[in-house]
Order: structure tokens, then sequence, then C-alpha cells
């Protein structure tokens, strides 16, 4: 068995993580866009760069994972900024709870502490925080031998405390379980042997004299081409391959056409896959950026020289007598979202390049090369600045004479890190490989039937979501915590007979040989269990008496009971499935073929009691009316108005003007002046209609409260003011969204948020990342005592990151306590 068929077994038939190299030419990029078509598994691509995103078919790392830009580090505070930093709501976390299968591509490029926030974030999302990647296959596909990733001096510097290399492999992730180390060996690109021996020589940094003379015979600093040889330079910059670009259009005599790109929807311009306003001349040399997949007349990396333009049609002649006549196509900008009915991962395509498929060609940079094949190169890389550069550009070539050097190959910028080659090692044989594959074989499939009897991650879920009703405190009616304590128990008591017949299953998986009629009867019995026990849970689902004047947090609510529900929904189906066919096919084929029963739930009642016990119910009502007239046009947070608490008091204790409303929770002068007419109005006709008379006396509200509450005018004011920016920076928004949306400047918004991080509702990390702390620590450090916080950090950090650091040391905190 080859190494390419075994890969794809392991991909398919196995949940073990897996790393594809090999070198340039050995099909990395053939075997993920098959891996694409014939998997069962749910799967997301993701890349380092938006270029390799759009290249792969996929998306990028921090785009898919929500991730910020700056380091991580991986320790128990790491961990909790990263989390209270990504913002992964809805459609994005049930993505990651459906995710089976995710490829990194461009491997290489990833750094190790870019790898550990992936693991991080997987374990809290998917609630597995015992499993690497919380339970989620990984395959990375790359060749560490070319292009690195890229780590600053001052964040190396930070990261090597933690990191013995940048590289993925000596992430903390890695190191505990490294994946199965698989090694595509037939090249497709080049067939000299010569050349092949110098290339590998390269990768392992063993060059030889006469390799090296080799190389060295290529050396042309004055080769000019001749019009008709198809030549492209590789150089090391940007800026360098524009120049020559420029430069050459400019030479060619004729009409300039320009070609505007056009763009839908979300395509950041970063990824851009050629010019949006692409220019070109009859006689300029370009090169195709995509394959044609059709008719097979171009692929991606293929030159030829403009012909004609007439109008709208650009005709290119390619290997001097091939005329193609080129359209424009276009390029997805794509993203993930979960199906609720199927729970299955589907692509969207979010934004659209639409170009024409070519790019000037007389110069091109390395790093834009990689994947790509020529037959004629010049390559500048005299300034090589990488690791795997000069690598890279001489296996983008055919054949070593179709090589020419313009600027000499230092010895030290084709050496390779040893870290690197020691890695290498880890790449087993054919014969270990296949023994590994029956046993990872055996193993997933034991996985998959032991999963289906595993209800823990329900039972999390439920847990989680009584919790939060706990901290909401009133929000939700009294009927809704015993209803989730009920919904536990039966959770609780299905997963204590789950695990016992787990360990019986084990048992009987582990027998050699394996008993299939026996285990078939086993998995049928259990399957009747618990799909009764199931049956019994989802109808107690729909009966949900929760109910919540708060729109945000029923909206919440809802989502987690539909969650609980569509997860209960699967495992029913595919128990009875496994009744009859317990194998790997048959588990992905019944998992795909799933659609989710019709089910709703919503605990949003504008109008309904939340309380239980009231006197007067239907003034309670009136007034939840009332508010909700008054909060729906302006758009208000109901608490703003009057909470479910303010509500409950009003309609039990009957206040009847002004100062005697004073004396219910949640209402100040400022209220009262703005919306108590309008409830007073509500409570003094409806206790004349029903005879009812005042009842502050029992809320012992004593004439001293109401002095402190008058005394409190300005603070409860600013308070709410404050306590609404608050609430808007935790559901996502940043300082300057919060200022637009309210109208406010950013130095009043930075204002109300630093007295949270003063009183510790907020840390300062929410808005200063670690390293740039460090630097105001130094700075405040090595300053004059007498010397003012603004001057001594201005102008390296903002007036808003000042108010933070000044809130946080009135907190008490020094510089030494940031976090």
């Amino acid at each position: 068995m080859d190494n390419n068929k075994l890969a794809f077994d392991f991909a398919l038939h196995t949940n073990r993580n897996l790393f594809i190299t090999g070198k340039a030419g050995t099909g990395k990029t053939t075997f993920l866009r098959r891996l694409k078509e014939i998997s069962g598994k749910q799967m997301a691509v993701v890349a380092p760069t938006g270029v390799a995103a759009i290249n792969a078919g996929g998306t990028t790392i921090h785009s898919f994972f929500q991730l910020p830009l700056t380091p991580f580090f991986p320790t128990p505070e790491g961990r909790k900024q990263l989390i209270s930093q990504t913002r992964m709501r809805g459609h994005r976390r049930r993505v990651l709870q459906e995710l089976e299968l995710l490829v990194i591509d461009e491997i290489s490029m990833v750094r190790a502490d870019l790898l550990d926030a992936i693991d991080a974030s997987l374990r809290h999302f998917r609630y597995r925080s015992d499993q690497l990647f919380g339970g989620v296959q990984v395959i990375f596909i790359g060749d560490m031998f070319q292009l690195s990733p890229v780590a600053k001096e001052d964040e190396w510097r930070l990261l090597s405390e933690y990191y013995q290399s940048p590289y993925f492999f000596h992430s903390r992730a890695i190191m505990q379980d490294p994946p199965v180390y698989i090694e595509f060996e037939k090249i497709y690109r080049q067939t000299n042997s010569d050349f092949i021996r110098v290339l590998n020589e390269i990768r392992n940094d063993c060059l030889s004299p006469e390799s090296f003379r080799m190389l060295e015979s290529r050396y042309d600093p004055l080769f000019t081409p001749r019009d008709e040889d198809d030549y492209i330079v590789l150089t090391t910059h940007n800026y360098k391959a524009d120049q020559i670009n420029t430069r050459e259009l400019v030479k060619l005599k004729g009409k300039a056409h320009k070609f505007s790109a056009k763009i839908e929807g979300d395509y950041p311009e970063k990824n851009y896959p050629t010019e949006p306003e692409l220019e070109l001349k009859p006689g300029a040399k370009v090169m195709f950026l995509r394959n044609d997949t059709e008719t097979a007349r171009f692929y991606n990396g293929k030159t030829g020289v403009v012909d004609r333009i007439d109008g709208d049609t650009i005709i290119v002649c390619c290997d001097g007598n091939e005329y193609i006549e080129v359209e424009r196509t276009q390029w997805e900008n794509i993203g993930y979202s979960a199906n609720p009915e199927t729970k299955q991962i589907e692509e969207n395509t979010l934004g659209r390049f639409i170009q024409y498929p070519l790019r000037l060609a007389w110069a091109i940079t390395i790093h834009k090369s990689q994947g790509l094949t020529f037959d004629k190169v010049m390559i500048d890389a005299g300034q090589a600045f990488a690791p795997g550069q000069i690598y890279v550009a001489l296996s983008r070539c055919r054949s070593l004479e179709g090589i020419v050097l313009l600027s000499k190959i230092h010895p030290d910028s084709i050496r390779n890190d040893h870290q690197i080659i020691d890695h290498e090692k880890n790449k087993l044989t054919v014969d270990v490989l296949e023994n590994q594959l029956e046993e990872s074989r055996n193993a997933y499939r034991s996985h998959l039937l032991l999963s289906i009897f595993d209800f823990m991650g329900i039972l999390t879920q439920v847990r989680r979501l009584s919790s939060k009703i706990k901290e909401w405190g009133e929000s939700f009616n009294d009927e809704t915590q015993s209803y989730l304590r009920n919904i536990q128990q039966q959770l609780e008591e299905t997963e204590q007979v789950a695990a016992k017949f787990q360990v019986q299953l084990n048992s009987i998986i582990r027998q050699q040989p394996l008993r299939e009629d026996y285990l078939k009867d086993r998995l049928s019995a259990a399957g009747d269990f618990f799909m009764e026990k199931i049956d019994l849970l989802i109808e107690e689902l729909r009966q949900s008496p929760a109910s919540t004047d708060s729109r945000a947090h029923a909206a919440e609510y809802n989502e987690a009971i539909q969650d609980v529900f569509s997860d209960l929904a699967l495992k029913k189906h595919l128990l009875g499935k496994f009744k009859s066919d317990t194998t790997i096919e048959a588990y992905f084929e019944a998992k795909n073929n799933f659609r989710l029963p019709s089910f709703s739930v919503n605990a949003y009642a504008i109008s309904a009691s939340t309380k239980s016990g009231l006197s007067h119910p239907g003034l309670y009502r009136l007034l939840v009316e009332e508010r909700n007239n008054i909060c729906g046009p302006r758009d208000l947070p109901i608490y703003l108005v009057a909470g479910s608490k303010t509500l409950y008091e009003m309609a039990e204790y009957l206040p009847q003007n002004k100062k005697e409303l004073l004396q219910i929770s949640g209402f100040g002068p400022a209220k009262v002046e703005k919306y108590g007419p309008a409830f007073l109005s509500i409570i003094q006709d409806y206790c004349k209609r029903h005879g009812l008379e005042l009842r502050l006396a029992e809320k012992g509200v004593s004439r001293r409260k109401q002095k402190e509450k008058k005394e409190k005018k300005e603070k409860k004011k600013k308070g709410d003011s404050r306590r609404l920016s608050l609430e808007m920076f935790r559901s996502g928004k940043t300082i300057e969204g919060i200022a637009e949306e309210r109208n406010l400047a950013v130095s009043t918004i930075g204002t109300h948020l630093a007295k949270y991080v003063e009183t510790g509702e907020l840390v300062i990390t929410d808005f200063i990342p670690r390293e740039r702390l460090r630097l105001a620590e130094e700075k405040l450090r090595t300053a004059s005592p007498d010397a003012p916080v603004y001057y001594t950090l201005q102008p390296d950090f903002s007036n808003t990151e000042i108010m933070m650091i000044l809130a946080h040391k009135r907190r008490g905190g020094s510089e030494s306590s940031f976090p």
C-alpha cells in the first residue's frame, strides 16, 4: 500500500490526527481536493493566510476561530483571556460543535502558539476540555522545508519561555499527542535524478560540493532572455516583482487596457488573488491563476503572452502556437455554517472576486509562487530573508536546465533548521503505518459506538443553562429552575445507565475474535432502552414552561434548549440505524441522512408574569404592556425603564404618586420624572376600579432610604448610562462602535468602562494586550516619580488606554500587578 492510499484510509476511517507532508510536487494539494470530495465527515479547511485559504478552498484560521491577532500564551490566564476575546456566537459556535475533521493547509507557516489557541478554542466551545482539539480530528498538510512561521523578535522573546521553536510541532498540543507522520514520496514535478538529488540535499541540509557547483553553474547575473523565451523572475520581495512588471509593461508599445474586478459581498482586500485593476497590453507576459477545470486549456502557473485585446476579449498565446480566449472567472470567499435541520456543516459563499484569471508574469514573489510549476525561471534570491525561500524557488522549476540564478546563493541561505530535520525522523515506514491503520480503524469504530451511548455532553449543556438561569436571577419565572432540574435529573440517571453499558460494550468489542451477532443483539436491546428514555426527554423539552421578558435571555435559553433537543434527536436516529449495521460507513451514512424533527421553543413572553403568587396579576400585565410600549419604539433595554422586580413591586405595593414611586426598587428621580406618570396613571385607575389601597407600609421602606434615594439622583442617572455602555461592550461591541451607536464621544464611553475596571467588573486586559501592558510597566517604572502618567505614556498609548491604566491603579493595582 502506498503512502497516498494510507493517508486517505487514516483520514476517512480513523480519528487519528495526521501530518501529511512531502517534497514540492508530490501531490499534497491534490490529496486535499480529493479528500473534500469523498469524506463523509463534517469538515472545514483553514490556512494561515488569505491567499493560502483561497487556494485551499477554505477560510483563514483567524476568521474561522475568531482569534485575536496577538500571541497566545499556553497558561490558564492565557486561555481565559483568549476565550474572553473570542466572539463565538450562534452559528459559529454550532459549526465548531458539529465539526469532525479540520484540515490546516500550509502548516509550515502556522506558529506553535496559534495551534495551541486553536486547541484551546475547540476544547472550550465543544465542551470537551479534556480532549485534544476538543475531540476533532485534525489533518496538517504542508512541507516544513518551505515557508516558515513569522515570529517577530519582540513576540518571540515572550513566547520562547513556553516554546522550543515557533514550528507547529513544538506546540503544547502536538507535544502532548504527535500526529501520524505520512510523507508523500513520488515527485510529479521533476524527473531529472540529478536535480532531484540537489533539492533533496538542500532539504536535508547536506548540500555536497558537487551539487553546489551545479547550482553555481546556473549563475548568470547578466542573463537577458530572448523575447520568445518563456522565463519568469522569482524574487524575494513584492516591490521588486512590481518594479519589474511595471517597467516591462511600460516598454511595450500599444494601448493599455484596464479591466476592473467586480467584487460582491464580503471579500477582504488582503485576499485579492490578482489586481482589482488589471492593466494589460498586447505583448504583455502573463500567468494564469486558475486551473481550467472544464477543458484543461490552462492551469495555475501556466504562462503566455497577450496576443490581442478586443473590448472585453483577451487572447493569450501559449507555447508559440496555442491561442486561448480568456474569460472572467470568480474566486469565492468561503465561510461555514451548521444547518440546524441536518446538523451538517455547509460551505457558504460570503463574497466573490470576479476578474480575468491573469497577472503580469515577468516577475512574481517566491512566496506567491508556492504551489506553482514553471519550465523556465530566473531566480533573484540574494536577499532571501526566510528559511525555505531558496528551496521553494528552486523547486518551482521542472529541471535544473530551466533555472537561471541572477544572484549568487550564499550557503547560509540554504541551510535548514536542524529542528525540522530532526522532526522528519518521526516519519514511519509503510509496514508500521499499515499496522497502526488497522488498530486505529478498530479503535475508531469502538469510539463511534461508545459515543452514541455518551450523554455527558448533553448533560453538560443543561448544567450550563441551569447555572446561567441562576446568574440571571429573577429574569425567568419560578417554574424554569424546577423544570431544568427535572431534565437534568433524567439525564443524570440516563448517563449512569449509559456509563455502565459502555463498560459492557467495551468488554464485548475487545473480545477476539469479535462476535458480531452478539454485538448487534446487545446494541439492539440497548438501543430500544435508550430510545425510550430519549423520547421521554424530548417530550419534556416540548413542554418548556420558561418565560422571561428579557429578549436577550430568552434567545440564549431558546438556543440552548434547541441544541439539547437536536443532539437527543440525532442520538435517537443513530441508535435506530446502528441496530442493524455497526460499520463506520453506516455511521456516517446515517448521520449525513439525519433530518431534525420539528421543534419550537420560545421563552420570550412580553406579557407573561415572571413571578408566582402575584396579588394583582391583571395590573401586572397592564404594567408590562406599558413598559413594552415605552421600550419598543425607542429600542431601549427593558431594565432601563422597569425590570421584572420593579413591575412586581408596583403591582404589589400600589404607589399612588411620585414620592411613593421612589420607594419602588429600580426607580430613581430621573426615571420617576421620565416614566412615572404613565405607570402611576395605570395603577391609580386600577386601584379606583377595584377599590384597592396603598400597601407600601408592608414594604417597610424607611424615610431614611427615601432621602438616600434623593441624594443618589445624579449617581443613579450616570449609573444607568454607564451600565448601558457596559452591557453593549459585553455584547461584543467596540468602544468606537458604542460611541457611534449612542451618539457620544469615544472619551465618554472610555470613562464609563474605566469605572468598571476600577470596580473590578472589567479587567484591564479586556482593553490592552499583555505585551503593551509590559511596555507601560517599563515606562512607568523608569519615569520620574513626579511625572504625570499621561505625559509618561503618551504618545505610545492612546487616551483610552491611559484611562484604563489609571483606573487599574485606582483599584489598587501597581504596574507590577498588571495581569
